[in-house]
């Protein structure tokens, strides 16, 4: 087991930059649904449907734009990977509430 963690050197910088663009491109992904999602929700009552489903995937470019970025700026990937799950988690728990307050989820 020894020569194999040896052999894959877990603690060589090219591990965090891989985990890095996982991140970006997995991470960014999800996040940016999750806010494409509860941006629809809000828009919900001001605008038609198929008005804030098309603002929301508009806005999905943006958010998905800023996570990458942001991810490489961050000091550590534990600190990517932390900030990414505890966003989703608020964001999906927002969209929740909203969809529970606007009557759409049953």
């Amino acid at each position: 087991m020894s020569y194999l963690v040896n052999k894959l050197n877990a603690c060589s910088p090219y591990w965090s930059m891989f985990s890095r663009v996982l991140a970006a491109i997995t991470g960014g992904y999800v996040l940016a649904t999750a806010n494409s999602i509860f941006i629809s929700q809000l828009l919900l009552s001001s605008v038609g449907k198929y008005q804030a489903i098309h603002i929301g995937l508009m806005l999905t470019f943006i958010t998905y734009a800023c996570v990458a970025m942001w991810v490489f700026s961050v000091s550590t990937a534990t600190k990517v990977w932390l900030g990414l799950i505890k966003l989703t988690v608020l964001v999906a728990v927002a969209t929740w509430l909203l969809m529970k307050l606007n009557g759409m989820s049953s």
